[in-house]
């Protein structure tokens, strides 16, 4: 008998833990026999919740700690998190909680909203107390069941380091090293047999996830055993063999094992989690295939023919036949659409899943194509330009391309789409994201010049990448670039959109001056972009919705239309036989000027 509680001593810590309780004001339990009790917002898993009986307005949950305790913060897991963003967006959540501590017979109290997102609430609230209740005093509806849930509480969840030392000690025994490799063995076994079914293994997939999610079995039992009520949350880590094996077998079935261990971790390997979450929904996304019967003109999305700018201008470019070419600058991609919308063909490698954007990265995603710096590669592509096969070494009246990227590579493709030659333009300005556009191509066929212009450096190169001028622009970055047609100057310029201004800027980048200037526009526009039609025409248009044709010397309006009755995002414009191509909000809208002016003058008419 002595020798067997000698042996019970020995696995048990030297101070027992404080057990916890708590009380709710109701309790709901489902269809299938789920029994959403209050204590489980103790026992320190995010997978299980407290649900009231009802929605939860004026409900009330109080916990018992076991004993008093300094506290300096009180954390809420608001939702049910079992699934994820998906139970959390099911069920009803708390969108207003008043949290009380009663220190030495006084109540503290702490008023909070709480956002409707996936995430842990830290509430400073000073006291030594044993007690503390949290009262619902606004709630978020359910998208689909009426029951508010609550997953998890925490006491001192981001100073919880000694609280939770006990079991931090316990992880470097012997014993926790040999209770891991029978861990390491299970998940190993599981990650076998689920790669072995030929239709997946649910059941030991749910088991890797609530590993991954939740902490492995073996810890949480010890934890249990060691650690005080209200430290859980913060002892009970996400187990990484569990995590690892999920990332190995991508069943995007196991989002919500990643949005758990997301939830339940802090600093970097909560960022580690969230990227992730990110990654496996972006490979559901991949893996779900692309749409059929895409609507022609462009869409948002990522398949062939859909557009994706991510809050970017997408420049178009129209050639002789007719043709349109879209720089689609979220997809990494070069699209050309047909002449009546349908997308024909992409240059950049295959969809799939990227994080790149400018020069910092961004939530992953599905893309058109992978970014990259590869030839026939993009990052990020700010801009496409037509130029004229002959000028390229071709004969016949076909064009090929020139695109820049927001790493400054340029791409020359001919007629055909094979690249040509590529370089990289050594640039001082920075360019930013979510400004409007800071990347340019200009192409200038009677000197065959390429101009880049990226922030406020102008760069004129030949078509074999030789650098021919450079200049700073005096305005600084503009909003919109063009070629302007011989008939408005003796030789050619550029014209460059400042605001509501258009400047000139010759071939070296001497600035000439204003050439037009708000007066001559409709007032309220912020937003311009400018094309030159086939016939030297110039064409410009505002985010106001408006189209304005001007003969090639900017003397006279020939005459102005509306063909949107929403502002738009960025426009960037293509005109062709009168027909105005403008890329906003990843679709291209096509308007036939000529016959809207001619519709809106009958109207006058009438």
């Amino acid at each position: 008998m002595t020798s067997l509680l000698f042996l019970f001593a020995l696995v048990q810590p030297a101070d027992a833990a404080a057990r916890g309780s708590a009380s709710a004001s109701s309790t709901h339990s489902d269809d299938d026999g789920g029994n959403f009790r209050a204590s489980n917002t103790l026992d320190g898993l995010l997978g299980s919740s407290w649900a009231a009986e009802d929605r939860g307005e004026g409900g009330w949950i109080e916990i018992d700690l076991g004993k008093n305790h300094d506290i300096s913060e009180f954390s809420i897991w608001p939702g049910n998190l079992e699934e994820g963003a998906k139970s959390f967006n099911e069920y009803g959540r708390p969108r207003a909680v008043t949290v009380t501590l009663m220190v030495r017979g006084e109540p503290v109290e702490r008023e909070i909203v709480i956002e409707d997102r996936m995430y842990r609430v830290d509430i400073p609230l000073e006291g030594r107390a044993r007690r503390v209740r949290v009262d619902v005093t606004d709630v978020y509806e359910g998208g689909v069941f009426s029951q508010l849930h609550i997953a998890e509480f925490a006491i001192n969840f981001n100073s919880s380091r000694q609280a939770i030392d006990p079991l931090v000690t316990w992880v470097q025994s012997d014993s926790a090293d040999r209770s891991h490799q029978a861990h390491i063995a299970e998940v190993e076994a599981a990650e076998s047999a689920i790669e072995g079914a030929e239709f997946g293994d649910m059941e030991t997939l749910r088991y890797l996830m609530g590993q991954a999610g939740d902490g492995a079995d073996y810890v949480r039992e010890q934890a249990r055993r060691r650690i005080d009520a209200g430290y859980l949350a913060a002892a009970i880590r996400p187990d990484l063999d569990s995590r690892d094996a999920l990332r190995r077998i991508k069943d995007p079935n196991s989002i919500s094992a990643f949005e758990i261990a997301a939830l339940r971790s802090t600093g970097d390997r909560a960022t580690e989690m969230w990227d992730l979450v990110e990654y496996f929904y972006a490979y559901r996304d991949l893996i779900g295939g692309a749409r059929r019967n895409l609507a022609y003109w462009g869409t948002s999305g990522w398949e062939l023919g859909a557009i994706r700018s991510l809050g970017e201008p997408v420049p178009v470019e129209i050639d002789e036949a007719g043709n349109i070419y879209v720089s689609d600058i979220g997809n990494h991609r070069i699209q050309r659409f047909s002449p009546d919308g349908r997308a024909e063909r992409q240059w950049g490698p295959e969809a799939g899943i990227t994080s790149e954007w400018f020069s910092n990265g961004r939530d992953y995603y599905v893309a058109g194509a992978v970014a990259g710096d590869a030839a026939g590669s993009f990052l990020t592509p700010l801009d496409v330009e037509l130029i004229p096969e002959g000028d390229l070494g071709g004969d016949g009246d076909s064009y090929g391309f020139a695109a820049l990227d927001s790493q400054g590579r340029v791409q020359i493709f001919d007629a055909e789409g094979n690249g040509v030659i590529g370089w990289t333009v050594d640039f001082a300005s920075r360019i930013d994201e979510s400004v409007g556009g800071e990347g340019y191509l200009a192409y200038i066929p009677s000197i065959e010049r390429l101009y880049v212009i990226l922030g406020r450096d102008m760069v004129g190169f030949s078509l074999d990448g030789e650098e021919i001028v450079r200049a700073e622009l005096e305005d600084g970055t503009p909003n919109a670039v063009e070629v302007a047609p011989k008939r408005l100057f003796r030789s050619q310029y550029l014209i460059m959109a400042y605001g509501r201004d258009l400047v000139r800027y010759d071939v070296d980048g001497f600035r000439h001056g204003v050439v037009l200037d708000d007066s001559d526009l409709d007032p309220g526009y912020e937003d311009m972009d400018l094309t030159v039609d086939e016939n030297g025409f110039i064409w410009i248009v505002t985010d106001k919705g408006w189209a304005y044709k001007y003969n090639s010397n900017l003397s006279e309006m020939v005459y102005k239309v509306r063909f949107s009755d929403v502002d738009l995002i960025h426009p960037r414009v293509a005109v062709s036989q009168d027909y105005i191509f403008c890329v906003d909000r990843d679709r291209i809208i096509r308007l036939d000027a000529e016959q809207a002016r001619l519709d809106a003058e009958a109207e006058g008419q009438q």
